[in-house]
């Protein structure tokens, strides 16, 4: 997608409006074109920049003088301190050994998701609640399990639920122990994504063939590089946004120091055959239903006109995680 586009479908009029995120005031922002969709991040030339995001060499010198497997990433704001991320050293690959004798309170999104029960088909939090919940339910019924509901939910909406810090690192159960949590790790590690902005699906043959550079893929590129340092922040335009706008990752190699990955992935979606027109919930019906030979599904799937959804609408949808705002004013 073109710069303009992917800004857009973060809420934003221009390139001005994203670098003034609070989160990135210290960093300078360049988009790389031709279908990889992310921004490559530098430190901006200031002395108060420079002397507070030290380079790569510093940077794993700080982090190993904690003696700690994983570290927080951390805003300070009014007395408030915002964990926005996590860090690591990556020494090699790991599987999680998640506690066992960890107590679990009832999890956040459950109890939104039951405030909002009046609200299901176009609330957030519900969505979230719906396929998290399917990744420990059992199916009891093999044509119509829950599991299965939920996965159709989620791909009406292409939302995944996105771990901010992957579970690839093998890591991800630290967190608990870290934070001192009743809750469960999934349930303080991740954001509503995109698809796309989380992992293409495996079948997808034209991103895959454009290198689309999703989350997944510098994930990939972490584990090919380990040992190497590792970092992932949920960016927000807002403190009290719902949902972030996308992800920022930083991978060192730990033997020589050079930073291999500093980069924004934003979080937004496009469509698999024509990257101008979002998907949104109901052109993701439409494309299911092909095979009905409805002359006005066919004309809507071949339509080449992008559907009028504003950048105040998709604001707004990262502002309050309103599902109705990703379609169109015309509908």
């Amino acid at each position: 997608m073109k710069e303009k586009e992917v800004l857009k479908r973060l809420g934003f009029e221009d390139r001005k409006s994203l670098n003034e995120i609070e989160q990135f005031q210290d960093y300078d922002l360049q988009y790389v074109e031709e279908n990889k969709n992310y921004f490559n991040i530098s430190i901006k030339k200031t002395k108060t920049s420079e002397k507070k995001h030290k380079n790569a060499e510093k940077v794993i010198e700080n982090f190993l003088a904690y003696h700690q497997v994983i570290l927080p990433v951390c805003h300070y704001n009014y007395g408030r301190v915002i964990i926005t991320g996590w860090r690591g050293c990556l020494l090699h690959k790991l599987k999680e050994h998640p506690r066992k004798d960890f107590s679990h309170d009832e999890s956040w999104l459950s109890k939104r998701a039951k405030a909002n029960k009046g609200k299901k088909s176009d609330n957030i939090d519900y969505l979230m609640f719906k396929v998290l919940a399917s990744k420990y339910e059992k199916d009891e019924s093999k044509e119509s399990s829950s599991t299965e509901q939920n996965i159709t939910l989620a791909s009406n909406y292409n939302m995944d639920v996105g771990h901010v810090f992957g579970k690839f690192t093998g890591l991800t159960s630290l967190i608990e122990e870290s934070l001192g949590s009743n809750q469960q790790v999934d349930n303080t590690n991740v954001y509503p994504q995109f698809k796309y902005a989380n992992e293409p699906p495996k079948d997808s043959d034209k991103l895959h063939k454009n290198k689309n550079c999703s989350q997944a893929y510098f994930e990939s590129e972490a584990e090919n590089h380990m040992p190497c340092y590792y970092e992932a922040e949920a960016i927000c335009a807002d403190w009290n946004d719902v949902v972030p706008i996308g992800t920022r990752i930083r991978i060192i190699d730990i033997n020589t120091f050079k930073e291999l990955y500093h980069v924004f992935v934003p979080n937004c979606d496009y469509d698999e055959d024509n990257e101008e027109r979002p998907l949104d919930s109901e052109n993701t019906v439409d494309r299911k239903n092909l095979d009905s030979g409805s002359k006005d599904t066919v004309d809507k799937e071949n339509s080449t006109s992008e559907p009028d959804i504003s950048a105040e609408q998709y604001r707004a949808f990262f502002e309050r995680g309103d599902l109705n705002k990703l379609t169109p004013k015309n509908k």
